[in-house]
């Protein structure tokens, strides 16, 4: 009997053993980590601000020495000589930019990233283009340049970035002589901010300037908005509309460009069905599409594309020439607004939209929009900062503005990347039984 019960001792210890002890369970919590925006340097004899949105945000130029940031005094940094970092938490920031009776900039200020896709500008005769790359860290960034025009690759350039510095190259330098250029960023060490600047003159005459939104990365689906059109300026002529197309895979694209406007969707005779040959920038006439304030191109491809229109003519008698990118969906996003009149322009498939505005002493009010594909609104002047909520339909911003400078909208991208750092919680426990 002793022996019996020692046995079933011995067992329900071996028992406890195996199955009272648990292993160590890693659970897994994550921490926000937010990119800070670099907003670019000016370049000559320009001018300009940055938009901030608020005051009290967190900013200081990009130098060499050791500079903390500082809380700003207004809602307008003006534009300097070095570019600027600016805290992630702030709405993304909004520059504007001007030559006095030669053009108007507009652009939203970037974080850093190692993939950057451009598809504008030129490298021709008539270029004054440059890119802007800011290294805002420790480290030097080594950045490799894809470049491609109507002609196809032009091989791949490499750069050095020395840390906290900004260096501008001109588009001649990449590939001297092309007309239709594309760019393709990717970075080898560290993280750079890219602006891609394209400005036009042929002896005396200017024939405008403006940024250029860095692509979202190729796909079958892209949407271009904030497309200005005749009725968009009084006294305005557009003697030039074209879609720049680039298919950068192996296989040629058959495309699909849809017509999209406060008074419908439609796909225009001729660009129903065209060709695009892989690896080669092409370009497409849009000179047959309707006259209207402002409007948008939806380009749904057989093969992963990138694309952007550039409109050039005259605008309040000023020669002008305007980008329009192509933008990712709104995640619901904080963004700072140009501190003047302007249109925002909203596609969805949503029956409305609605977001927040803050004017003056942070007042906030609603905006619910009807929406038919695309809405237009006039921003009033007082209005600084507007705030999306996400929404279950993709919905896609742009903004444009005009002035005695000239005309300028940029495409309002998503906030700065945010990167979920996992950090792992050990949590073992030994369980004791109770005595009894």
């Amino acid at each position: 009997m002793r022996i019996r019960i020692l046995i079933l001792l011995i067992f329900s210890l071996l028992m406890f053993a195996t199955t009272t002890i648990s292993s160590p369970v890693a659970k897994r919590e994550f921490v926000e980590s937010v990119a800070t925006f670099v907003c670019p340097a000016k370049n000559g004899d320009t001018s300009g601000s940055i938009q901030l949105g608020k005051s009290g945000v967190l900013a200081a130029p990009i130098e060499k020495k050791n500079r903390e940031l500082k809380k700003s005094k207004s809602r307008v940094l003006p534009l300097t000589s070095k570019a600027r970092v600016v805290a992630g938490e702030s709405p993304t920031p909004l520059l504007l930019s001007a030559k006095s009776g030669t053009w108007l900039a507009l652009s939203q200020c970037s974080s850093s990233a190692g993939e950057f896709w451009f598809i504008g500008g030129t490298a021709d005769v008539s270029s004054l283009g440059y890119f802007q790359f800011t290294n805002e860290n420790l480290g030097k960034a080594i950045i490799d340049v894809e470049l491609w025009s109507e002609d196809g690759n032009e091989s791949t350039r490499t750069l050095t970035i020395p840390p906290r510095s900004t260096k501008n190259y001109s588009l001649t330098t990449f590939m001297p002589g092309k007309k239709l250029t594309a760019f393709h960023l990717l970075s080898r060490s560290g993280l750079v901010s890219v602006a891609l600047f394209d400005e036009r003159r042929k002896g005396l005459t200017a024939y405008g300037g403006d940024y250029l939104a860095p692509n979202p990365p190729p796909s079958k689906k892209v949407l271009i908005a904030g497309i200005p059109g005749v009725k968009f300026v009084k006294k305005s002529k557009i003697t030039s509309q074209r879609i720049r197309l680039f298919v950068p895979g192996e296989s040629d694209a058959v495309i699909q460009v849809n017509y999209i406007s406060p008074t419908g969707v439609f796909a225009p005779v001729g660009l129903d069905s065209l060709r695009v040959p892989a690896q080669k920038v092409v370009e497409v006439d849009l000179s047959d599409l309707p006259s209207d304030r402002l409007f948008a191109l939806q380009v749904l491809a057989s093969e992963p594309v990138i694309a952007s229109v550039l409109t050039r003519g005259m605008f309040n008698n000023q020669r002008e020439l305007v980008w329009s990118s192509s933008v990712e969906a709104t995640r619901g996003e904080v963004m700072a607004l140009a501190e003047r009149s302007g249109y925002l322009s909203i596609v969805s498939n949503a029956p409305e939209v609605s977001f927040t505005v803050v004017k003056d002493r942070g007042k906030k009010s609603v905006v619910t929009l009807p929406i038919d594909a695309m809405a237009i609104w006039k921003v009033p002047d007082t209005v600084h900062e507007i705030q999306f909520k996400a929404t279950a339909e993709p919905t896609y911003l742009a903004l444009a503005i005009k002035s005695i400078s000239g005309v300028a909208t940029t495409s309002l991208a998503p906030a700065q990347s945010k990167e979920l750092t996992a950090l792992p919680v050990l949590d073992s426990t030994l369980y004791i039984p109770a005595t009894r």
